[in-house]
C-alpha cells in the first residue's frame, strides 16, 4: 500500500480568467449564480502580456474553457465586461455576453449560464 495518494488533479469547476482590474461586486455575483446551480468555480488572475492591450472578457472567456476541466469558462475584463464560453465553440463565438457596467443581476446570469451549460440544461 502505497505511503500517500495521488494528487487526483484539478477538481472540477467553471474556470473564472479575471483581470485584475475587474470589477470585485462582478466577480462575486458571478460566482454567486455559478454557485446557485450547484457547480463550483476557480478563479484565476490573467493580467495579459505587459504593454499589449489588456484581454476581453471573449478572449479571457474562451482561455478559460479550455483549461476548465469541465470545459466551461467565465471571463471578466478590466472593463467589467463578461463572457461564458465552452471549449467546443469557435474563439469569437462565446455562448454569452454581458455589457462592462452591466447591473448584478445580469452578472448572476452569466454565472447561472455557465453552469447549466456543464448540466446541459437550457439556459433561459
Amino acid at each position: 500500500m502505497p505511503d500517500r495518494l495521488r494528487d487526483p488533479g484539478p477538481r472540477p469547476a467553471v474556470l473564472v480568467h479575471r483581470h485584475p482590474a475587474a470589477p470585485a461586486p462582478a466577480l462575486r455575483q458571478v460566482r454567486a449564480g455559478v454557485e446557485e446551480e450547484g457547480v463550483p468555480t476557480d478563479v484565476v488572475d490573467v493580467p495579459g502580456p505587459a504593454g499589449a492591450p489588456a484581454p476581453d472578457a471573449p478572449a479571457l472567456a474562451a482561455a478559460a474553457a479550455a483549461d476548465s476541466p469541465l470545459g466551461v469558462g467565465i471571463g471578466l475584463d478590466a472593463a467589467g465586461a463578461a463572457a461564458v464560453h465552452h471549449r467546443t465553440l469557435p474563439g469569437d463565438r462565446p455562448v454569452t455576453t454581458a455589457p462592462a457596467g452591466a447591473p448584478p443581476p445580469e452578472w448572476r446570469r452569466i454565472g447561472r449560464v455557465a453552469a447549466r451549460v456543464v448540466k446541459h440544461l437550457p439556459l433561459g
